[in-house]
């Protein structure tokens, strides 16, 4: 019973906060000048994936369970594509994908390398093929190098493009009334709240599995990705709320990006040896069907259909929750 008041309290709490997180990033994104794109990617994705790196450390060092870590990291980057199929139903009278800027394919396409990597680091792990400096793996510091890339590449690519929208067109300013000292401060403090609050939910969703026995089961791994990722789910239906879709969809890619390069980090502190050996080789299939579910979202931004099906998602909605369920499905028979 005070569990469940625990997580009904936690969940209320994460739901509350992840609404002013949205809108703070909204605001932080005006007022810098950085653009929604750079801020969801980076900022938000950060703030929203914190939770993953707190609980996949205590895993890896507290209890020597860096296969338990790495299921969570690449769960939770399948649950966030999934998210994407949730916010195309929710997007208004378009599908979502019409409705957003063409260059959330740079973090996308981004996404997929690191999860090219990060596949092929298993791989070649599962073959016998020590490739490693110390006791870090190689595909290890590939991926730290990729994701510090990223950060810039989409970081100069908002930058000029928010540089050419200002020249052209005058956007008006929806938050006069906020400086930009307030509007850092306004980020920062919600975003300290979903990392702790995100904490915790892990927390208690490893203590639900417990108590109801499906312990470190498919289930229970399922179940520990879906809370891990709420914090996503919240801040990025609060940005489609009020009208930021570009925000939220940032989040989303941006929030893959910051999970691989947790992984990654989980052998910087893994000292029995390199961590690509001690991670099963079902997870190498859940990197390939995220990165075939993150092209296929890289088609519907390029290709832009306007129209929804008879369940009222886009195709490309449909195809994402359809990978989602064959990626579930052959996990679980693994």
């Amino acid at each position: 019973m005070i569990l469940a008041l625990q997580v009904i309290i936690c969940v209320s709490l994460v739901v509350f906060v992840g609404r002013h997180l949205s809108q703070s990033a909204d605001i932080l994104a005006e007022k810098t000048g950085l653009g929604h794109s750079w801020v969801g990617a980076i900022l938000l994705a950060g703030a929203t994936s914190l939770p993953e790196l707190a609980t996949g450390m205590s895993a890896v060092v507290g209890i020597n369970a860096p296969n338990l870590a790495a299921g969570g990291i690449f769960g939770s980057c399948l649950f966030n594509l999934l998210i994407l199929a949730l916010l195309d139903g929710v997007s208004g009278e378009q599908p979502l994908f019409p409705q957003i800027h063409i260059s959330h394919g740079l973090a996308a396409g981004m996404g997929s390398i690191l999860l090219g990597t990060a596949a092929a680091g298993l791989l070649m792990s599962q073959g016998g093929t020590t490739l490693q400096i110390g006791w870090i793996g190689l595909p290890s510091l590939l991926i730290l190098g990729i994701y510090l890339l990223s950060t810039q590449l989409i970081a100069g690519h908002e930058t000029r493009r928010q540089s050419e929208v200002s020249e052209h067109l005058v956007v008006p300013s929806q938050y006069d009334h906020v400086t930009r000292g307030q509007a850092y401060v306004r980020f920062g403090l919600p975003a300290l709240a979903i990392v702790l609050l995100g904490i915790w939910l892990a927390w208690l969703g490893d203590q639900v599995a417990a108590a109801t026995g499906l312990g470190e089961s498919f289930i229970g791994a399922l179940l520990l990705a879906a809370a891990t990722s709420l914090p996503e789910v919240i801040a990025s239906l609060e940005a489609v709320r009020i009208k930021a879709l570009d925000l939220a969809v940032s989040n989303i890619f941006g929030s893959n990006i910051f999970n691989l390069a947790i992984l990654a980090s989980y052998d910087l502190v893994y000292l029995p040896g390199n961590l690509w050996f001690s991670i099963n080789a079902v997870y190498a299939f859940t990197a390939i069907v995220t990165m075939i579910m993150t092209t296929v979202a890289i088609v519907g931004i390029i290709y832009r259909t306007d129209r929804r099906s008879r369940f009222y998602l886009s195709w490309v909605g449909i195809t994402l929750i359809g990978l989602y369920l064959l990626g579930m499905y052959v996990i679980y028979r693994a």
